[in-house]
């Protein structure tokens, strides 16, 4: 399909399920092309968006992107898994690299995806596209090499040559002007990367990792391209030990020690393990968000493609692959490094600064026994990006997940109506039945499941060898919640009524391996009994909650412009009740 205008071009795209139209506008007014059902090889079908390069050696083109249907804050822009522009965002104008003299896609090519979160009726989305500039090809002009592999250091000779009515010539090089343009480092994460350099006699000089484009012009004109890829020297060994060493040295620590040791850090963060306060503390304190373990998460994949990209030391990683990861059903994420070819399952090395809020490595069966069962990311910006994200298996953990972190997860799924908000812990397992016998939570120690709708429950390991339970129920049914235990010990629970703010805290209560308490969540009653294996009943203590003053943070409410943000505080109290109230 073609659509052509003077000044801004705009084409109409729809999701594959067809539930939202996408209005891409090109804002200079771009002869543009697409094909809706465009596939690329090992990644999937896209809409494949190409124009024709002005070959001013301009990198991006100015879009405007508007969703029919969602509102500009219930969707966000990803590009190959890195954010663009985030749900909480208001942009919709954006200048967007694409690729340009890329034979192959699925190696080169600039992938886009528009997700829409929307909580209305129509529910979520994806809209993947891809962005490409055709160059002015010639049938008369050619270079040689037209694509050329080569190691870092090393030097390519081209030639400009012609062919008319089958009789072949070569071009004097004074009569052709050389030009290195559209570099583009194997980091998705270092811009401004010039890969190399071409002299007036065609020699071309590599200076860098990753891919660029050689340009022969003849009287102010293009009149052909070659592709050049420079690898890594394969002259140095791998040094998994040394990536480590240049890891805990690049990757810094959390400022919670910092803040701790300096006073700064109120209780009872100051009694918390330092990942668990660092995620609490993020919600209120906006110096601590890039160190929870999403955020940790993205500094590591950051770091590992910058060695991977960097001519020095990219033979660190030489034989090795390396890709996000997650464990707990989705609740705690880190970074994967492992022999290329393996399961990275069996035979990984986890980079996590998270838990201790410092850059450590371990095992992955250290990493598994702590945050089981573990995964590929299934992060909607990850999926099929990585080599650790390509199992099939992996996402049965996240048919239950929206993008975006437990809190954003929270707001939306309270929304206006209100919910149960609950909290259990220790060696307990916890299954959730609606008046309609559908079920959510734990059916044995091995599986989940997540059949009732609009509902969420995770479970992350407590260190203690039980887990922390947090659920969402909507206010709208009534609900029966098995309590089990899978060891001896105590176990706690904790329910919030969003619409009256009462806390239903049913304490500290005895269970051993195999028993069942039982307790009936009623939104328009908030006494109901926990009827215990023995056959006692515990009356819960309502309570008000009280929402704690944030210090230390440089945030206030008028700062944060989140939608229903005093119930996001509510259940950041709630979590501290669950954390500290054995303490």
């Amino acid at each position: 399909m073609t659509s052509t205008a003077s000044a801004a071009t705009t084409i109409d795209l729809q999701d594959p399920e067809g539930k939202y139209t996408f209005k891409i506008t090109f804002q200079n007014g771009e002869k543009i092309e697409y094909d809706p059902g465009y596939y690329v090889e090992g990644r999937g079908g896209y809409v494949n968006i190409s124009f024709e390069d002005s070959w001013d050696h301009q990198n991006t083109v100015d879009v405007k992107i508007e969703v029919e249907g969602a509102d500009i804050k219930e969707w966000e822009l990803l590009k190959k898994g890195f954010p663009i522009k985030r749900s909480y965002e208001t942009t919709d104008e954006f200048a967007l690299p694409f690729s340009s003299g890329c034979t192959q896609l699925k190696y080169c090519g600039s992938f886009y995806t528009v997700h829409v979160t929307s909580k209305g009726s129509k529910g979520s989305a994806n809209l993947p596209f891809i962005l490409v500039a055709t160059a002015d090809e010639t049938d008369d002009f050619f270079i040689t090499p037209t694509y050329q592999e080569i190691e870092y250091g090393k030097t390519i000779d081209f030639t400009l040559k012609n062919e008319r009515n089958g009789i072949y010539s070569e071009i004097d090089h004074n009569e052709v002007k050389w030009i290195v343009g559209q570099s583009k480092s194997l980091s998705e994460y270092r811009d401004n990367v010039i890969i190399g350099t071409i002299d007036k006699s065609g020699v071309f000089t590599s200076q860098e990792i990753g891919t660029c484009t050689v340009f022969a012009r003849m009287d102010g004109k293009i009149v052909d391209q070659a592709e050049v890829v420079v690898t890594c020297p394969s002259d140095k060994k791998a040094d998994l030990q040394e990536v480590i060493r240049l890891y805990q040295l690049r990757i810094p620590e959390g400022p919670y020690h910092r803040d701790l040791k300096a006073g700064d850090v109120w209780p009872p963060f100051s009694s918390m393990n330092p990942g668990y306060a660092t995620n609490l503390y993020s919600i209120a304190n906006d110096k601590y968000g890039e160190f929870t373990c999403g955020g940790y998460q993205h500094q590591v994949l950051v770091f590992l493609s910058k060695i991977q990209s960097t001519p020095g030391e990219c033979h660190l990683l030489d034989g090795y692959d390396f890709g996000p990861i997650e464990g707990s059903y989705s609740a705690h994420h880190a970074v994967v490094v492992y022999p290329k070819g393996t399961d990275w399952k069996r035979t990984g090395m986890v980079f996590d600064p998270w838990y201790h809020q410092k850059p450590e490595a371990m095992t992955i069966s250290v990493w598994e026994d702590v945050f089981s069962p573990i995964a590929g990311d299934t992060s909607p910006g990850y999926r099929n990006e990585f080599n650790s994200t390509k199992d099939p298996n992996d996402y049965q953990y996240a048919a239950w997940t929206v993008a975006g972190d437990l809190v954003s997860e929270s707001v939306e799924l309270i929304g206006d109506a209100g919910a149960l908000v609950g909290f259990g812990q220790c060696p307990v397992n916890i299954l959730i039945t609606d008046s309609n016998g559908r079920q959510l939570g734990a059916v044995d120690d091995s599986n989940m499941v997540f059949d009732i709708p609009d509902a969420f429950i995770t479970k992350m390991a407590d260190g203690e060898g039980g887990y922390s339970w947090y659920f969402i129920l909507q206010n709208t049914d009534e609900y029966d919640v098995d309590i089990t235990g899978f060891d001896d010990g105590n176990f706690e629970f904790f329910v919030m009524n969003t619409n009256t703010g009462q806390l239903q805290d049913y304490g500290e209560q005895v269970i051993r391996d195999g028993e069942t308490a039982e307790v009936e969540l009623d939104p328009q009653d908030s006494a109901t009994p926990m009827r215990m294996p023995d056959g006692s009943e515990v009356i819960p203590t309502v309570e008000e909650l009280v929402i704690p003053e944030i210090s230390g943070s440089t945030m206030t409410l008028e700062d944060i412009e989140l939608p229903g943000f005093d119930i996001l505080l509510s259940i950041f109290a709630v979590f501290l009740v669950m954390l500290f109230r054995r303490r």
